[in-house]
């Protein structure tokens, strides 16, 4: 089979992630791949604005595709074709970004692929170019692949997809599962905390979550919030965090420093604004709630969106009514006067996490969502899929 993805530079590290992912689960499972790196694509098929958790980046120059823009694209279609073409006869071409929909047809219909899955990563789903949408809705070899039921309901009106959830590298799951086996007192304050890119702080509603801390903070007491995620933050970041009572701000922490903010939070808070028009955000999964369970902490979802897919609502993660300040409140002052609760509510978090990111079970999935057939090789697909990663040196969230 071949995957197609965008060259790294054009590549929105959600969507790196997960095609690594997906790559080191297909190898795992006996898949032989091959992976070309189109370049040029984005340049003339590149998405509209958007703003947080999407897999898509502003693209700078005029809407219209100018001569430039039309040479490099179809000497890109010239290199696919002959990389190709050398391949003979392929059971699959997974078409890795939405930008890639035309390369993986041409791919596709030189090698006789049959299947031809879309993976979309984020907030993409509605960023893509009104040709891409009539591509992947005329072409019957074409269906698209989302995060979660959300995303796929979004798509519909396009074309009827699957959903596949994202898988974790196995190092860094090992690392928030150990933290979920450590048992730590109670610290004399509760603490929120929330984890994103920082320079998306006000799609990822952290204007509300403050103003929703403060609130709790005028019953209960002190609180404490945290924001963490790779920088550079912001400076209007650094003055929203310097004005709030009881609230800090770690930039770029590692995955150990990572992994004990998330085990040592009485509560994980993603509060991310639903937004379909430009400038687009939202969670198509919200892939840091299932990180902060694993960790052992129970979570608060977005409003909208994705998200609920990833915990299990009312039981391990609990949703607001809306995306006001006041909905948040009231969810934060239900859960956080009974800190005895949180903790038993984490301890379900990580079983249930741990169960759902179980490194064999997402191989079958990948397989059969992509492939339509079971894995190749039923070994334990773990220890390829960690000989397959680097090790991570900062804690990148995976928020969307």
């Amino acid at each position: 089979m071949l995957l197609l993805s965008p060259s790294p530079g054009r590549q929105d590290p959600d969507a790196a992630r997960d095609l690594a992912v997906i790559a080191a689960r297909l190898r795992a499972g006996g898949a032989e791949l091959l992976r070309i790196e189109p370049s040029e694509t984005p340049a003339l098929t590149g998405a509209q604005p958007t703003t947080g958790g999407g897999a898509d980046q502003p693209v700078t120059g005029t809407a219209r595709p100018t001569g430039a823009r039309l040479t490099a694209f179809g000497r890109s279609l010239w290199h696919t074709a002959l990389g190709t073409r050398a391949l003979g006869v392929l059971d699959c071409v997974v078409v890795g970004q939405a930008d890639l929909i035309p390369v993986g047809m041409l791919a596709a219909h030189l090698t006789g692929a049959r299947r031809v899955p879309v993976l979309f990563h984020g907030t993409d789903m509605w960023t893509m170019r009104p040709h891409l949408r009539w591509l992947l809705r005329r072409d019957p070899l074409l269906y698209p692949v989302t995060t979660s039921s959300f995303g796929a309901g979004a798509l519909c009106a396009v074309s009827v997809g699957a959903v596949l959830a994202p898988g974790l590298e196995q190092r860094w799951r090992d690392t928030l599962l150990a933290e979920a086996g450590r048992r730590r007192p109670l610290p004399p304050v509760p603490t929120v905390l929330s984890v994103f890119r920082l320079d998306e702080w006000e799609a990822k509603g952290l204007p509300a979550l403050v103003e929703a801390v403060a609130e709790a903070r005028r019953v209960l007491g002190a609180v404490r919030l945290v924001v963490a995620g790779p920088g550079p933050a912001p400076g209007a970041l650094h003055a929203l965090v310097a004005a709030s009572e009881h609230t800090e701000l770690h930039e770029n922490p590692g995955d150990e420093a990572l992994a004990r903010l998330y085990a040592t939070a009485d509560l994980f808070a993603l509060c991310t604004r639903t937004r379909t028009s430009p400038p687009v955000s939202g969670e198509a999964y919200g892939l840091a709630l299932l990180e902060a369970q694993l960790a052992g902490c129970a979570v608060i979802g977005p409003a909208r969106g994705g998200a609920r897919d990833a915990y299990r609502n009312g039981d391990t993660g609990w949703t607001p009514s809306d995306e006001s300040p006041q909905a948040l409140a009231r969810v934060l002052l239900d859960l956080l006067a009974d800190r005895a609760r949180l903790t038993r509510a984490g301890r379900q978090a990580a079983e249930w996490a741990s169960a759902c990111t179980d490194p064999r079970a997402h191989t079958r999935a990948v397989f059969n969502t992509l492939l339509g057939c079971e894995p190749v090789v039923p070994a334990p697909a773990e220890d390829v899929l960690a000989a397959s990663q680097p090790p991570r040196t900062t804690g990148t969230p995976a928020v969307r």
